[in-house]
């Protein structure tokens, strides 16, 4: 007998195989494009570039208007993972706990990640201006928090289904009430899962478009909605030199998280 597949299976194999390689190279063609086009020394978008620079690079940091979006989008992304971060643990510990009803507390839960965000935006305006506020920074911290909070809930639920019950249960035979359960037992186990957590909301906080469009108060755009803002105005090499910071942003923050979230043990 021999180990070798069938050669039907073998064909269906590389066929998935090469099909997954033309996906993939569709998928990072564009970002493959957007690097030496904002690397370009040319005044408009043109690919590829007839000359190398940074200039584009260093107008980013030069100009106020792109400092404040950046400055920014940092204070609504941290504000927001905080929210997300306490809303989504407190949801993962309490879900483990729950008898009945555990499925339709996690769809409500999950929710947020298939309403489209335009659908939430406008809620979120009608929601604000019925109750006669303004929608403004406040809210848009609230509705980033919102979309952020079901990825923190999944990342934390992952870490805890590795947690024995029986830790907490042991820590309660001893004598040990809920509160101290939860701060000397629980929350250190799941520690480096819910920072990794916390590193994929700020990631997903930071570089959101949709709410931040259409919730930002004027002069407070966010760095998102300064790219779209300045793509409607001009064609200009320094969005490209701006899109390539925000993806090399996205890659650390998602190579921080897998190093949080690993496959060590915790302490």
């Amino acid at each position: 007998m021999t180990d070798e597949a069938p050669a039907p299976l073998r064909r269906t194999a590389i066929t998935v195989s090469v099909l997954g390689a033309l996906i993939a190279i569709f998928l990072l063609a564009p970002m493959l494009v957007i690097l030496p086009v904002g690397l370009s020394a040319n005044t408009f978008l043109r690919f590829p570039p007839s000359a190398l620079s940074t200039r584009w690079f260093e107008e980013i940091f030069s100009d106020p208007a792109w400092r404040a979006g950046v400055i920014q989008s940092v204070k609504v992304a941290a504000v927001a993972t905080v929210l997300a971060v306490v809303a989504g643990t407190s949801a993962a510990l309490a879900l483990r706990r729950l008898r009945r009803g555990r499925r339709v507390v996690r769809t409500a839960l999950i929710a947020p990640m298939v309403i489209p965000q335009l659908v939430l935006a406008l809620g979120l305006y009608l929601g604000v201006r019925d109750l006669g506020g303004t929608a403004g920074i406040a809210t848009l911290m609230l509705g980033q928090a919102v979309l952020a909070t079901p990825l923190v809930y999944l990342t934390v639920t992952a870490g805890l289904s590795a947690v024995d019950p029986a830790l907490s249960r042991a820590a309660h035979g001893l004598g040990h009430r809920w509160p101290s359960v939860l701060i000397r037992v629980e929350l250190p186990l799941v520690s480096r899962t819910i920072a990794g957590a916390s590193v994929l909301a700020f990631g997903l906080c930071f570089d959101e478009s949709v709410l931040a469009y259409y919730l930002s108060p004027p002069g407070q755009e966010t760095l998102p909605t300064r790219i779209w803002l300045a793509a409607s105005q001009q064609a200009s090499p320094v969005i490209a030199a701006v899109s390539t910071l925000v993806i090399g942003l996205a890659i650390a923050l998602m190579g921080l998280s897998v190093a949080l979230t690993g496959t060590r043990r915790n302490r």
